[in-house]
């Protein structure tokens, strides 16, 4: 009796392991599927993956024990009826109380993340035209994106303003409104209990748009954001809000060599040569390369078109958060939809 006790213990414990990595590897779908679909509409991006081991083991132990019972044992139902029916009613009741904690976990992690104030926020619009890519090789490439970097004095703001965006709708992910959103914000958060959080924000139409657990979106509106996003949209095309710029072309960054950073006094020149008198008003052969050159990669044997990444005045990072695109062959200059004849030969070829 005591061996079979032994063996039981044995059994159980074996069964538990089991489960609990069959939870984390072969079920996690399954089981992370079912988990997601039981929480409000939030960001599932982070969210503790125990819980998914947790009852793989529960469900495992518990399915052992009816088996040793009735195999090893041979444990009569009819004698042992209760046993058998308090077994089952805690294979349902154990998981249920299981997904309930995860739901209260679930939802108090993302409130307290989300309560913080954002340490980076990164702003980048979807549009044709926001890009000037190189082709490095057959499937990659390397330039510019248009990508605000969020001035600290305003990622307080931005937290505040996030964290009361009003829910207008939860969706189907298939029921998705916009096939390319107008933008696009990455939002990092300061570590919460030790770990990393973030989420990510799209915006059009006057909707922000989320993934949320369970395969879903939601829709959430909020004016003040809108406004705060359209101000910081405004100032990344004043050029007087840069002071540094880099620039470089197809030899440049198939080369792997340094960008050329500009004199102040050659940075001068650039934004001298943004007036009125100097705007291209027709299509000329100058804007249709340009234009070829945002739409698609340019190739690794164009070297006269240049990409010049515009640096924000006080960045500590030098990241850059806008660009100019210049074609040498027909010195043509574009800078936020504008095209300027303008000739830079003494700057691009330093």
């Amino acid at each position: 009796m005591k061996k079979v006790f032994q063996d039981k213990i044995i059994a159980l414990l074996g069964a538990g392991l089991l489960g609990y990595y069959l939870g984390l590897s072969l079920f996690r779908g399954i089981i992370r599927d079912c988990l997601l679909k039981i929480l409000p509409p939030i960001n599932n991006r982070h969210l503790p993956d125990m819980y998914f081991g947790i009852i793989g083991a529960v469900v495992a132990i518990l399915l052992t024990y009816l088996l040793f019972n009735l195999v090893v044992e041979k444990k009569s139902f009819k004698i042992h009826q209760k046993s058998y029916l308090a077994v089952i009613s805690l294979l349902i009741i154990v998981p249920l109380m299981i997904v309930g904690i995860f739901r209260m976990h679930a939802v108090s992690l993302v409130t307290k993340a989300e309560s913080t104030i954002p340490t980076e926020i990164t702003i980048r619009s979807n549009s044709t035209g926001n890009s000037l890519m190189f082709k490095t090789s057959s499937s990659s490439a390397g330039g510019v994106v248009k990508s605000i970097e969020v001035p600290e004095q305003y990622l307080a703001d931005f937290g505040k303003l996030i964290r009361e965006l009003g829910l207008k709708e939860v969706v189907s992910g298939k029921e998705q409104k916009f096939d390319q959103p107008y933008l696009t914000m990455w939002i990092n958060y300061r570590r919460t209990d030790g770990k990393w959080y973030s989420k990510i924000l799209s915006y059009d139409q006057g909707l922000f748009e989320e993934w949320v657990a369970g395969e879903r979106l939601a829709y959430y509106k909020n004016n003040e954001l809108e406004e705060l996003l359209e101000k910081l949209l405004v100032d990344s095309k004043n050029i007087n809000n840069y002071d540094q710029a880099r620039i470089f072309n197809s030899m440049t960054m198939n080369e792997r060599t340094e960008k050329n950073i500009l004199a102040p006094k050659d940075f001068q020149v650039l934004v001298n040569s943004l007036k009125p008198e100097n705007v291209v008003q027709q299509d000329t052969e100058g804007v249709a390369r340009i234009k070829a050159a945002l739409e698609d990669w340019v190739p690794e044997e164009e070297t006269n078109i240049y990409a010049i990444e515009l640096l924000q005045k006080n960045s500590p990072k030098k990241v850059g958060q806008n660009f100019m695109a210049y074609d040498q062959l027909t010195h043509t200059l574009m800078f936020e939809g504008k095209y300027y004849k303008v000739d830079l030969t003494k700057i691009v070829e330093k």
